[in-house]
């Protein structure tokens, strides 16, 4: 017995894993000892650099906004407004266009029993503006913000602050400082709280600043991310984001934003590096290993894909070369196993073939080769002129298979078949075909036959049946009989449609004449004939 190594199969594994194996190292090599691990470490640390740097941008704006706050706040004219007086604060310092200007969303102002006093500002959801002494009214939306933010009053310790909060899927900031004097004397007699959303605008102002786009959401239900998270894009960027701890470690939010792929690219230069070397080693690979193919493999599986393509072009003499036969490799067993399978190959397309134009129950042709055989007759360049097609049905079929059953009825058919078979035998006329097309229909195609044999065949076939004297008690005439149409059609209207809408229309005539017997429609050529009862 061979060594497995001298096999065709053996001799072209153990060559292409060399090869290969000393490729892939080397790819694997560069990968994992210089190029990714730089790669990582130098994304990385862009990454935590422009989080920093935005982080330190949204803290300078919190800062800005808490002076802001402060001055409206430390204003004797507040100072008076929330305890009762200044009647015209409201009217002349509030207005919608102050709060576009100054991209404030809306002040909450309460008193020292932490009471809702006043709210200005614009609806976040309805774009509404409003100034109200209460949260009743047309500033009833200011009842969420007020009882999410009112929790931050310290009455004992009021100190300024902005914070960044999160509600009705929006996040924004809520820079809070108490009331006092223009000097800052006391005493403090309540709070004013600034909200300005961190909505589309901000957004943009915000990429305008930074270069980037800036995204600060809560964190998800699934947990806070472990330090900093990177997802690549679909679009070739990195989603980075990271714990925004400026509230504290009490609520923190996550802060988010979309990085370039700069680094990465470059380094992606030293990987193509290697890919193209080792692309240059894996064609060096190929080439010898098609030279391989060409001399051990190749040529003789050309001589097997010749006999294939014969075998396609239907030549049942084709046979693989003698050589190819008698080689004791894998190749010559495969050329003697396809031989095998082709040669059973073929018989078994002769039995289906059989089985696909031939009725299961009656063994005459089917629907399929009537429709075919009668298709290809009419689109012959000179068909046989006239062709004529006799159609018969059992007459009161339906009641005797409802009452004897279908086994009964499936007797009867393959009775019939014979009968209707040995008739058609009889008259022995050339190219003539017998098929069920039917559940109890038959069709005889006449091609080149003359009106009178048509006739006279047609009405051999129904003597023939009633002649067998199968019992039909559900009958008038207490038999089985068929009823027959027969038509054709000459050189002006080769059709199959028309030719079978006239048999169908003869045999519906036939039936309604009193069935058990035969109608025809030959046209001038038969003029003589008229239809007969038998």
């Amino acid at each position: 017995m061979r060594s497995a190594f001298f096999t065709l199969r053996g001799r072209f594994l153990m060559s292409l894993l060399a090869l290969l194996i000393a490729a892939m190292l080397a790819l694997v090599l560069i990968g994992s000892l210089v190029v990714y691990p730089a790669m990582i470490d130098e994304e990385r640390a862009q990454s935590a650099n422009e989080l920093a740097r935005l982080e330190r941008t949204i803290e300078t704006e919190m800062h800005a906004l808490l002076l802001t706050a402060k001055d409206w706040a430390t204003w004797d004219d507040t100072y008076a407004f929330i305890q009762g007086g200044g009647d015209d604060y409201a009217d002349s310092n509030f207005s919608r266009n102050m709060f576009e200007d100054l991209d404030y969303q809306f002040m909450l102002f309460f008193d020292r029993q932490k009471h809702l006093r006043w709210v200005a500002g614009i609806d976040p959801a309805s774009g509404q503006y409003g100034s109200c002494p209460d949260q009743e009214g047309p500033c009833g939306w200011a009842n969420s913000y007020a009882d999410r933010l009112k929790p931050l009053l310290d009455s004992t310790q009021p100190l300024a602050s902005t914070r960044l909060e999160y509600q009705q899927d929006q996040s924004y900031y809520a820079t809070i400082h108490p009331i006092l004097r223009t000097d800052e004397s006391g005493p403090m007699q309540g709070w004013l709280i600034q909200v300005q959303l961190l909505d589309g605008k901000w957004r943009e102002q915000m990429a305008a600043q930074t270069g980037r786009e800036v995204d600060i959401s809560p964190v998800p239900s699934s947990g806070p991310p472990s330090g900093l998270q990177i997802t690549p894009t679909d679009d070739g960027r990195i989603h980075v984001e990271k714990i925004l701890t400026l509230n504290g470690y009490d609520e923190p939010m996550v802060l988010g934003t979309y990085l370039t792929r700069d680094a990465f690219l470059e380094r992606m230069a030293t990987v193509r590096y290697a890919q193209w070397w080792t692309a240059g080693l894996l064609l060096t690979v190929i080439v010898f290993v098609l030279l391989l193919l060409e001399i051990v493999v190749l040529r003789p599986l050309r001589q097997l894909a010749l006999f294939t393509q014969q075998v396609k072009q239907d030549n049942a003499d084709a046979e693989p070369p003698e050589r190819l036969l008698n080689r004791q490799d894998e190749i010559g067993a495969l050329s003697r196993e396809f031989l095998h399978l082709i040669q059973h190959q073929r018989h078994r397309t002769s039995q289906l073939l059989n089985l696909s134009q031939t009725d299961h129950l009656t063994g005459l042709a089917n629907r399929r080769l009537f429709d075919e055989q009668l298709t290809a007759l009419m689109s012959e360049p000179q068909p046989p002129i006239p062709v004529a097609c006799i159609l018969l049905d059992i007459d009161y079929f339906k009641r005797y298979n409802d009452f004897l059953g279908h086994p009964a009825g499936d007797q009867c058919l393959t009775r019939l078949a014979e009968c209707l078979q040995q008739t058609v035998r009889h008259h022995a006329i050339e190219r003539s075909l017998l098929a069920r097309v039917g559940g109890e229909e038959f069709a005889v195609i006449l091609p080149g036959t003359s009106p009178t044999a048509i006739i006279k065949l047609a009405n051999a076939l129904c003597i023939a049946v009633s002649r067998m004297t199968l019992q039909n008690d559900k009958a008038p005439l207490g038999i089985i009989t068929v009823s027959v149409g027969a038509a054709i059609c000459t050189t002006d209207e080769l059709s199959p449609s028309i030719l079978l809408a006239r048999c169908d229309a003869a045999l519906y005539r036939a039936k309604q004449q009193g069935r058990n017997r035969v109608a025809s429609d030959l046209g001038k050529a038969s003029r003589s004939h008229a239809d007969e009862r038998l």
